[in-house]
């Protein structure tokens, strides 16, 4: 896990995963994440709702341009629903195994998106523990899935009815329950780096290729990065490997020689199908334009320029500047012929001349 950052914290570029408590909003630890790094470009991938705890990716810096792309990835929960009435095990089970398809959901009427009808799939659910009324069970599932709707969608099969108690989520796409920190520890660790020791930091914040562990990629020649950062798409003379087997519509990852992350995008083409044509079809580019941040870099010193000061005039000053310029060039020039000799006595050279 490589950290990017420069020396200042506001330009951490990265994920790190919070364990988000009981209480707050996903908003407001989003704030409490801005105040303790200092820096403004912070967001989250994938809303918690305040009861709910657990992974709360947080992206940081350029990570943010990636929060549509960490939110499309599966994700984990652990949920209690507790049942209505006592059903045999055995219906449970078997409703359970149902439900391991495609389902439509209707959101929550207390939900931040439109009530539509949506469709996602439910790719396992394993039922942990079974007491009296309660049911421990873990779910995996796209994202978007709603578990409060799905238990209160499985107690109408189970015929009894039935709510979720208690929810947690444990994995978002790559990044899982064991990468948690508090924010506490996240507090400390940029302590510590001030003071000298940035291991901690950099054992919390992912790097932004982490997020595509799973992804092909496709790396590009160090002579592509300049176009490419202007808004080229990739074609094949930028190329110099292609990792993994990706088909035409695949999600790739563009890196560079030195496996720094360059941009995301779509295959036009099949891995084995390369030839003269557009290979791929960029959707975001991390790299920085130079050509603007040249710019940048200019506004940024013209605002760091003290700016003119006021010449403040003295009250009657400029009058005795505009009767001075108007005085005759005879009287301008009157001190002029006032000079020391040597023996530090004044002498007026005019009237000497007019004797001689």
């Amino acid at each position: 896990m490589n950290l990017q950052e420069s020396e200042k914290s506001s330009e951490i570029d990265g994920f790190v995963v919070i364990d988000k408590p009981k209480g707050p909003t996903s908003h407001q630890v989003d704030y409490w994440v801005r105040q303790i790094l200092g820096m403004e470009k912070v967001g989250h991938v994938g809303t918690l709702d305040p009861a709910v705890t657990g992974v709360l990716v947080m992206a940081l810096g350029k990570a943010t341009k990636l929060i549509d792309i960490a939110h499309e990835q599966p994700k984990e929960y652990i949920a209690v629903m507790r049942l209505y009435k006592d059903v045999p095990r055995e219906e449970v089970e078997a409703v359970f195994r149902e439900y391991e398809t495609e389902v439509y959901q209707l959101p929550p009427m207390r939900s931040a998106v439109a009530r539509t009808l949506r469709k996602r799939r439910i790719h396992s659910l394993e039922i942990m523990e079974i007491k009296e009324r309660l049911i421990l069970f873990r779910v995996t599932c796209d994202s978007g899935t709603y578990i409060r709707t799905l238990c209160t969608d499985m107690g109408y099969s189970l015929g009894c009815g039935a709510q979720m108690a208690e929810l947690r989520r444990t994995r978002t796409g790559v990044f899982e329950e064991k990468n948690l920190v508090n924010l506490q520890e996240l507090g400390d660790a940029l302590k510590l780096k001030e003071e000298g020791s940035p291991e901690g930091l950099q054992r919390m914040v992912f790097s932004l290729d982490y997020l595509f562990r799973d992804y092909s990629k496709v790396i590009v020649k160090k002579s592509a990065l300049g176009t490419i950062s202007r808004g080229s798409d990739l074609f094949p003379g930028g190329i110099r490997a292609v990792i993994g087997e990706p088909r035409r519509g695949d999600r790739v990852a563009v890196l560079s020689e030195n496996n720094e992350l360059v941009g995301t995008g779509k295959m036009l083409v099949n891995y084995d199908e390369i030839r003269d044509i557009k290979v791929v079809d960029f959707d975001r580019i991390l790299l920085e334009n130079p050509d603007q941040a040249r710019a940048e870099r200019k506004r940024k010193s013209e605002e760091k320029k003290p700016a003119r000061q006021p010449v403040t005039v003295r009250p009657g000053q400029a009058e005795r500047g505009r009767d001075r310029k108007q005085e005759p060039r005879s009287r301008r020039t009157e001190f002029k012929g006032d000079r020391k000799s040597r023996d530090g006595k004044r002498k007026d050279f005019r009237k000497e001349k007019r004797r001689r």
